[in-house]
């Protein structure tokens, strides 16, 4: 499998409202606080434990599939998976009296984002990107699921720890872009509204990317 998918996937799969939405709202606190020297500190410490939380559920979910397999059955449910959910993003209204369709589509920002700032920006960026990268799962996780599940079919195990390191390089590299121009003068606002306004499409997008990685998954499980 060529790992430019993976990376472009890795890209797509970053813009959700989780990871996203925690890092303005953090950076608008912070900027509000008049902590600027402290925004570089948070910056580093929210990135790099979304990328150490994301790789790591890779490599588990990865093992995971080498261990059962992907044809089969684990290939079905995969892939019938991938097609639900997509699905519940794209028409959550359809599936709005589903209990695991409203937890799907649920942003999973913190509410007492203060309470974690103030216990120091460093452990604050680290405890918030641990959560993120956790709730980014349901929230956004299906192209991940999809990119490791076509991973196990076509790559032995060292292969597919590549390729997902190559996914969370995607992932990341759109996220810190979004830190990096937050921090100046007069951006944070304004990518505040265009997340407000692209965030509808980017859920559309999504939902077709797992969609169409579910097809996939069913086809290769049905070979």
């Amino acid at each position: 499998m060529s790992l430019w998918p993976l990376f472009i996937a890795g890209i797509t799969d970053s813009y959700n409202p989780c990871s996203v939405g925690v890092l303005l709202i953090s950076l608008t606190i912070l900027v509000g606080l008049g902590k600027k020297k402290l925004i570089g500190i948070f910056g580093a410490s929210y990135l790099l434990t979304i990328f150490a939380t994301y790789f790591l559920i890779g490599l588990g979910l990865l093992r995971a599939f080498h261990m059962f397999g992907i044809h089969g059955f684990f290939g079905y449910a995969a892939g019938i998976i991938l097609i639900i959910t997509g699905l519940i993003h794209a028409f959550p209204q359809l599936f709005s009296k589903i209990p695991v369709a409203s937890w799907l589509n649920r942003c999973h920002i913190p509410t007492d984002l203060n309470q974690h700032l103030d216990k120091g920006v460093f452990i604050a960026g680290i405890i918030l990107g641990f959560l993120i990268g956790l709730c980014t799962i349901p929230c956004a996780g299906g192209i991940y699921l999809g990119a490791i599940a076509l991973l196990a079919t076509q790559a032995n195990y060292l292969r597919g720890v590549l390729g997902i390191f190559i996914f969370n390089i995607g992932f990341i590299l759109p996220l810190s872009a979004v830190f990096f121009l937050s921090t100046r003068d007069g951006v944070l606002k304004k990518i505040k509204r265009f997340n407000a306004k692209v965030v509808s499409y980017s859920t559309y997008a999504m939902s077709a990317i797992m969609i169409i990685m579910g097809v996939i998954l069913i086809l290769i499980a049905n070979r």
